[in-house]
C-alpha cells in the first residue's frame, strides 16, 4: 500500500468526507450469463462472481484508494473479503488472496472457507480489500449495507439470479467513497465488469 502525498482530489475528498454519509451507492443490472455458465461447470458461484468482480475493480484505480489515520493510500492489489453464513445462520468474514489464475483462486478459496467453517480462520483488520456480500434469497432494486464513514473500503453486494430466456442477470450494488470516485469512475467499473464477463469461456 502506497502513501499518496499529493492527492489530486484532496479538495473534493475533504468536501465529501466532511459529510455524515460520504459514500455513493449505485445498483445496476448486470448480465452474468457467461459467469453463470462457468459456475455450472466449476460449482463455485459465490467465489467465481466475487473473483471476476474484484478483477474488474483492480482495473479502476479510483477504487484502490483508502483513507487511514488522516492520510490517503493506494492499494497495490484489492482482495475479496467475503461475508458468509455459518451452520447456525449467523455470519462471519474471511479474506482471500487475489490470484492471477482462476482455478488456483478456487482452490485457495476452498481452503480459506474450510478454515472459516471449522472456526479456524482468524482474520485481522485489513484495508486492501473489497467487502463482498450477496443476498441469494431475494431480489432487490437497491440496498444500503452497514457502513462507517471512517472506513473507506468499497462494498459489492448482489441479489438472487433472474433468468430471461437463456440470459442470467443480477442486480449489483456498488458502494464507494465519493471523495475517491464519481459516477464516471463507477461507470468505468461497470464497463470493466461487462467486458471481463463477455470474455469468459465455460472452459476457463
Amino acid at each position: 500500500m502506497e502513501y499518496i502525498e499529493n492527492f489530486k482530489r484532496e479538495e473534493i475528498f475533504n468536501m465529501y468526507n466532511s459529510r455524515t454519509n460520504p459514500f455513493s451507492f449505485v445498483t445496476t443490472r448486470i448480465d452474468i450469463t457467461n459467469i453463470y455458465n462457468l459456475c455450472k461447470v466449476k460449482k463455485h458461484y459465490y467465489a467465481t462472481i466475487a473473483y471476476y468482480l474484484t478483477k474488474a475493480m483492480n482495473n479502476v484505480d479510483e477504487f484502490k484508494y483508502r483513507y487511514i489515520d488522516g492520510k490517503i493510500y493506494k492499494c497495490d492489489v484489492i482482495r475479496p473479503s467475503f461475508t458468509d453464513i455459518l451452520e447456525d445462520n449467523t455470519i462471519g468474514f474471511y479474506t482471500c488472496e487475489m490470484l492471477d489464475d482462476y482455478d488456483e483462486f478456487l482452490k485457495h478459496f476452498d481452503a480459506i472457507k474450510g478454515k472459516f467453517l471449522k472456526g479456524e480462520y482468524h482474520g485481522k483488520e485489513e484495508h486492501d480489500v473489497v467487502w463482498i456480500s450477496c443476498q441469494p434469497w431475494f431480489n432487490f432494486t437497491g440496498v444500503v449495507p452497514p457502513f462507517e464513514k471512517s472506513i473507506t473500503i468499497p462494498q459489492l453486494n448482489w441479489d438472487r439470479f433472474t433468468f430471461e430466456g437463456d440470459r442470467c442477470y443480477i442486480n449489483l450494488m456498488i458502494m464507494v467513497h465519493h471523495g475517491f470516485a464519481d459516477g464516471y469512475h463507477i461507470g468505468k467499473l461497470i464497463e470493466n465488469i461487462e467486458n471481463i464477463i463477455r470474455d469468459i469461456k465455460d472452459s476457463e
